[in-house]
């Protein structure tokens, strides 16, 4: 993907208030406003668009909603009716005409059913598939050039539900595998947010001497992301990771120094891979 040089503006010089970010040789802009600073920015968001509310940017798998149509007005009404959302991203083209009634319903559509896809969100209110209009082939292939554009923004504003964990480019020199005696194994790759713990991983059902608890274990046994099968507890799905050692602790059952547990097809660590030694 070549480089792309993003745009963001501070409108009250505040890092954590409202946001606009465009990429300078593109029509898009997306407008970030917390909901505490709703009030007195609404007039940002008197366009025809597409718009997603978000509970939070902290949280592995945020609740978020997505909407089309009048923004200002569709966030006003949803600002009495909804509880749940502390943010909200309104999706806007930087034209005279902007989206039109049939633009918003395609992305309404794609970015619903991408984040069902996905599965990297909570979408409580959002679990029917909304109708794909029928557009020409012109009009989808900009739109699609639109869509990619939303999302490189949506992901550097810290929305990330929309990018998918694993990088199907990934070589088996790029996976690395976390085994012992006792059949356990699991598989997953080091990225820039941490090691994504594939889904399938065989992880310990019980955990080794000297390891009373690993509460992250607990969560994921608890969740039914870890499930009970045979001698082992199966990953139900991708899983992210902040930390190598807490992803090779998952399948190991005990502590362990993730750096030197996670190995390549060649044999090579983590520490060995990607730490610089002098």
């Amino acid at each position: 993907m070549p480089g792309k040089t993003i745009q963001i503006f501070l409108p009250d010089g505040n890092p954590k208030g409202v946001k606009k970010a465009s990429i300078t040789t593109d029509k898009i802009e997306i407008i970030q406003i917390p909901r505490a600073s709703l009030t007195e920015n609404n007039k940002l968001l008197a366009f025809n668009g597409v718009y997603i509310l978000v509970d939070s940017l902290k949280v592995e798998k945020p609740e978020i909603y997505i909407g089309k149509g009048d923004v200002k007005s569709r966030t006003y009404s949803h600002d009495n009716k909804k509880d749940f959302w502390n943010m909200v991203f309104a999706i806007r083209l930087k034209d005279e005409n902007g989206f039109n009634d049939a633009h918003n319903s395609y992305l309404e559509y794609h970015f619903v059913k991408k984040a069902h896809d996905l599965n990297q969100a909570i979408m409580n209110e959002n679990k029917q598939l909304p109708k794909c209009p029928n557009l020409t082939e012109e009009i989808l292939s900009e739109l699609s050039y639109y869509i990619q554009t939303i999302e490189i923004l949506l992901s550097t504003l810290g929305l990330k539900c929309f990018q998918p964990l694993e990088n199907n480019e990934k070589t088996e020199k790029d996976i690395f595998v976390c085994t012992d005696k006792y059949e356990n194994i699991g598989k997953g790759e080091y990225t820039e947010e941490g090691f994504l713990l594939y889904k399938g991983a065989i992880c310990n059902l019980e955990l080794h001497k000297g390891t009373d608890r690993i509460p992250q274990r607990d969560n994921l046994i608890n969740s039914g992301l870890l499930k009970k099968q045979g001698n082992h507890y199966i990953l139900q799905e991708n899983k992210l990771f902040s930390s190598v050692s807490s992803a090779a602790a998952i399948v190991l059952g005990r502590r362990a120094n993730g750096w030197v547990e996670w190995k390549n097809s060649e044999g090579k660590t983590l520490d060995e891979l990607e730490r610089k030694h002098s």
